[in-house]
């Protein structure tokens, strides 16, 4: 049982660095696994974002036709980008947790709604014009340079998001090829590590069974051709220790066997 439990303290050896090793690659796939939320979370909000700033372009785009006797497709432009940025804005409520995003979505949504008075303003106009034309056309670029300034003002806060989560996810994704690249460097490293110690418990166990034994057949081989002058060292406590053990106290029994046969042959008076 001795050699069995200098063997398996080998193995034990082998299964603890797995161990260590696994627990190193399952902590770099849950860093993997929370950038990939992180990345997900981030382009999200990114499309939100873009789909947001075209909602406004829309807005914008749609008042001006209005403006110019396009009403028809004036008022469905108008009506998609008032639609798009409103969804947005609440799927962007919905993603965002910290307090600082959602401040400034706040400020967006004070944007927008100034953007959104000044389209509904030239669509009054519009809807009841002015008797003098002069003065009607006069309000109406007035109303379109104040729309298209809240707009410009949403969009530069929108940049401003679509900016961030961008390089949120340039270094999200760095993490995530850092993790990786560290996940596969300790999964080769400990295949590599198990192989040499394998091969060296392997080859010590080999040695630790192997030439006691020989030493052992060689003292037997002597011993059966009548040599008992071979003295055997019993260096191990273990089971081949037991063996060596076992081999002397025999040889000496032969020992003791042969002297007394040889006084039992002496002749008497002698």
């Amino acid at each position: 049982m001795k050699i069995m439990y200098k063997l398996m303290s080998g193995f034990i050896l082998l299964v603890l660095i797995f161990g260590i090793a696994g627990a190193t690659v399952i902590s770099n796939l849950n860093v993997i696994k929370a950038v990939n939320t992180e990345v997900g979370s981030d382009f999200a909000i990114n499309q939100y974002a873009t789909n947001y700033e075209r909602g406004a372009t829309k807005v914008q785009a749609g008042t001006f036709l209005y403006s110019q006797d396009s009403q028809a497709m004036g008022k469905q432009l108008i009506d998609e980008g008032k639609e798009a940025m409103a969804q947005n804005r609440e799927n962007l409520k919905n993603i965002l947790k910290d307090d600082a995003s959602r401040n400034d979505l706040g400020e967006l949504e004070r944007i927008e709604n100034l953007a959104m008075a000044a389209s509904d303003q030239v669509v009054s106009r519009v809807k009841n014009p002015d008797k003098d034309p002069s003065i009607q056309e006069k309000h109406l670029k007035q109303d379109m340079h104040f729309l298209e300034a809240r707009v410009d003002a949403l969009n530069l806060k929108l940049g401003i998001f679509v900016d961030k989560t961008q390089e949120e996810m340039a270094s999200s994704l760095k993490v995530a090829l850092e993790s990786t690249d560290r996940t596969i460097s300790v999964t080769i490293y400990a295949i590599v590590i198990s192989l040499l110690i394998a091969l060296i418990v392997s080859f010590v166990a080999a040695k630790m069974i192997t030439d006691p034994v020989k030493n052992l057949t060689g003292i037997a081989n002597k011993v059966s051709k009548g040599d008992m002058t071979e003295k055997v060292e019993v260096s191990s406590s273990d089971e081949i220790g037991d063996l060596a053990e076992s081999f002397k106290r025999m040889i000496n029994a032969f020992k003791m066997m042969e002297a007394m046969s040889k006084e039992d042959n002496t002749p008497p008076g002698r």
